[in-house]
């Protein structure tokens, strides 16, 4: 099943450009952005569940305190 595709249009500072492209390789910059996207997108949902749980953990010790 094919993924449906979109294209963007991003600014980068130059020297950012060329350690990408020296990385991942000119023809291979948007397979390195989806990528990297992907890992940022799965980090900051595990910070954002790791939250909730110490918030609820917190509100579950106070109500255990009373």
């Amino acid at each position: 099943m094919a993924v449906e595709k979109t294209h963007i249009y991003i600014r980068l500072p130059v020297e950012l450009k060329r350690e990408i492209d020296a990385l991942a390789g000119p023809r291979k910059r948007s397979a390195f952005f989806a990528a990297a996207a992907e890992q940022e997108l799965r980090r900051r949902k595990l910070t954002a569940l790791k939250s909730e749980q110490r918030e609820g953990q917190e509100a579950s010790e106070r109500l255990s305190v009373n």
